[in-house]
């Protein structure tokens, strides 16, 4: 078996069918798939250098390793390079594409051939995943000094092939509040739920949603994940290619026609991804958040779908609908330096403070 590069976003785009071939032969979700960081990788690869690791056998590719070479800069204390998972900032899961577990210490011996990186970070990994199993085998050899730690907390919700089962399952009170406001709200406004297909193109619906998860952030004061252009540019074109594809789902609750509540979603091998939602703060009262993920979990059932993940992310509203929650794990290597810790650290602080802002 032997590891080769790719380093270019046309010998990445070149990738596609062999790519796609082996996630069929691997666990994976949405965020590994070909679309995915190709189009990450158009909006954000700039400043950064590809290293995707592809491991070979003749010519049969067996896994790979969608990587690359990021350089964070800080004021008197120099630059941090460090190895990370393509598209990392906005994949809520992030792994290697394996078969098996074999691949992983031979992508990881192949890295510390070079010396242009300082920190190995892969974050997000699923605790379900042959990533992390290779991973934690790998720590617990101790044959390379991989550090292994929980990063964020997922949850999501087992989906039975009843309606009737699932809403059995939920809790008294959240019975009650779901009937109770859907009529309210049914009493006081013409209500419709509409998805990406109603309305007159891709960009239009996705710019009413980014409306909506932005409103609400403004009323509290912060920036909202779709502050960026560039972020909002990517997600348009990524809708886009999972429209063409099958595999978005956008959804609207509508009062009077208008728009007041948004479920950003992908829907891929029989599973619901929730991305990220929005809702009018004026409609807040009537729980529209709520209703519409009901309605979403309704279409999932319908379509026979196994699992509703909520996807990164431990907020409280989450937990009223999960039925368990899974681990995300953080793997860190230092390459060579004692800046590398103390870079990373801060790297982390810096990014608290921003979530917290």
């Amino acid at each position: 078996m032997r590891i080769t590069e790719i380093d270019s976003c046309s010998d990445l785009f070149a990738l596609k069918d062999r790519w796609n071939d082996v996630l069929r032969r691997c666990d994976h979700s949405v965020f590994s798939t070909w679309e995915w960081h190709l189009t990450w990788w158009k909006y954000f690869g700039k400043e950064r250098g590809l290293r995707v690791l592809i491991a070979q056998e003749k010519d049969e590719i067996l896994g790979i390793a969608p990587l690359m070479l990021s350089e964070y800069s800080f004021l008197h204390v120099g630059k941090l390079r460090k190895i990370e998972f393509a598209g990392s900032q906005s994949s809520d899961y992030n792994n290697f594409i394996l078969p098996n577990e074999k691949c992983a210490k031979l992508f990881l011996n192949h890295l510390l051939k070079f010396s242009d990186w300082d920190l190995l970070e892969l974050r997000d990994i699923n605790e379900e995943s042959t990533s992390a199993n290779a991973l934690q085998a790998i720590c617990s050899s101790h044959t390379l000094k991989l550090k292994l730690n929980v990063s964020s907390l997922c949850p999501y919700v087992n989906l039975p092939t009843s309606l009737e089962v699932f809403v059995n399952r939920l809790g008294r009170n959240m019975r009650r509040n779901l009937r109770k406001r859907m009529r309210k709200l049914q009493v006081e406004h013409k209500v419709e739920v509409k998805s990406q297909r109603d309305f007159g193109s891709i960009r239009e619906s996705m710019q009413l949603f980014f409306k909506l998860h932005q409103k609400r952030w403004r009323l509290k004061e912060k920036p909202g994940a779709f502050v960026d252009e560039a972020f909002r540019d990517f997600h348009v074109n990524l809708a886009r290619i999972f429209d063409e594809k099958g595999w978005l789902a956008l959804y609207f609750l509508t009062a009077d026609d208008m728009p007041v509540a948004a479920l950003y979603s992908f829907d891929y091998n029989l599973k619901k991804y929730g991305y990220l939602t929005g809702f009018d703060p004026d409609f807040g009262n009537y729980g529209v958040g709520n209703l519409l993920k009901m309605y979403a979990i309704e279409e999932c059932i319908r379509k026979g779908f196994k699992e509703y993940d909520m996807t990164r992310g431990f907020e409280p509203y989450k937990l009223d609908w999960a039925t368990g929650v899974r681990k995300n794990f953080v793997v860190k290597m230092v390459n060579k330096g004692w800046r590398a810790p103390l870079l990373s650290r801060i790297t982390q602080i810096r990014n608290r403070l921003a979530e917290n802002s």
